[in-house]
């Protein structure tokens, strides 16, 4: 038999063995809970993040049928004041809400329209020097673009400078020599730095070259670089000019009072637009997803050209 203090001993072993046990499965079980949580919580954010994709892809249709029906409607002038050009209402959907806005892309001075059909567009480059004065930014940031389009037009100088800038990166590279495919690629030219890019990125776009500039879609920057002597306050009297309904047509701009004393080059310019860009932003619980659709009208029909997603308008932390 054992002793009465050997025996006491062994029960304390019994209770500690028991109570290691016990921790051990508190533990366990723990962090189970703490998995099936974070599971459950990651296949929340995925069913939302899915959602607001297809949300998302169904503002896309619908601006695809806003557009649809401004063709339907046939005529020849596209201006800020027809419906598609119209601040839509927030749509309220299953758990949240989804925006649909259309810009009209040919409002935007076209930076492939400095090259055309491997050929130096004198009066696009100048347009764009002028546009570049406008936003107080380095006119010669214009050659560095032509540059990076087709090498072989741009000056020597210019040519060697931006190479060795190139060259120097990390990692290093050469000019793309062919047309831009997003206003993104404006970062990778000598010169453009981040300040410069977002001072410019409301005013352009990335079109094929032959996108002509919608004059009634045009801010007050852009229809101010048409011509040389114009600034700020005469961009905006074009505004004002051209009226809820725009111009009618090239000539009825180019008449303006504003532009008798000046020359401006007429090709390149118009008062349609067949490129548009629309942005469908869903909010779904705390998820926010903004997808850019750029939209082409072409053959008596509105195909999409382009998707990708930008950081949302509002952020997600904000309600």
């Amino acid at each position: 038999q054992l002793e009465p203090a050997a025996m006491t001993r062994q029960r304390g072993v019994a209770l500690v063995t028991v109570l290691l046990v016990v921790a051990l499965a508190a533990t366990v079980c723990a962090a189970l809970v703490v998995r099936q949580q974070l599971s459950i919580r990651g296949s929340a954010n995925q069913l939302q993040a899915r959602q607001a994709w297809q949300y998302a892809r169904g503002g896309e249709q619908l601006a695809l049928g806003v557009l649809r029906a401004d063709l339907r409607m046939g005529g020849s002038v596209d201006h800020r004041g027809e419906p598609w050009a119209q601040r839509l209402p927030a749509y309220p959907v299953d758990g949240g809400e989804v925006r649909v806005d259309i810009d009209d892309l040919a409002g935007r001075f076209n930076l492939n329209s400095v090259v055309h059909q491997g050929q130096l567009d004198a009066d696009a480059l100048a347009r764009l020097q002028r546009l570049l004065r406008l936003l107080q930014l380095d006119p010669q940031l214009a050659w560095q673009l032509v540059d990076w389009i087709s090498p072989g037009l741009a000056p020597d100088s210019v040519h060697r400078q931006a190479e060795r800038d190139y060259l120097a990166r990390t990692p290093a590279y050469r000019p793309a020599a062919r047309a831009l495919r997003d206003t993104s690629e404006l970062r990778l030219l000598a010169g453009v730095d981040d300040r410069v890019y977002q001072r410019l990125l409301p005013h352009v776009s990335a079109l094929p070259a032959t996108a002509a500039l919608n004059l009634n879609t045009a801010d007050a920057w852009v229809l101010a670089s048409l011509a040389d002597g114009l600034g700020m306050q005469d961009g905006q009297r074009l505004i004002a000019a051209r009226g809820a309904s725009g111009f009618a047509s090239v000539d009825a701009f180019l008449a303006q009072p504003l532009l008798q004393q000046r020359w401006v080059a007429r090709n390149g310019l118009a008062v349609r637009s067949n490129w548009f860009v629309a942005s469908s932003e869903a909010a779904i619980g705390a998820r926010r997803l903004r997808l850019l659709s750029v939209l082409q009208r072409e053959g008596g029909d509105i195909r999409v050209v382009s998707r990708q997603l930008a950081p949302p308008l509002v952020p997600e932390n904000v309600r």
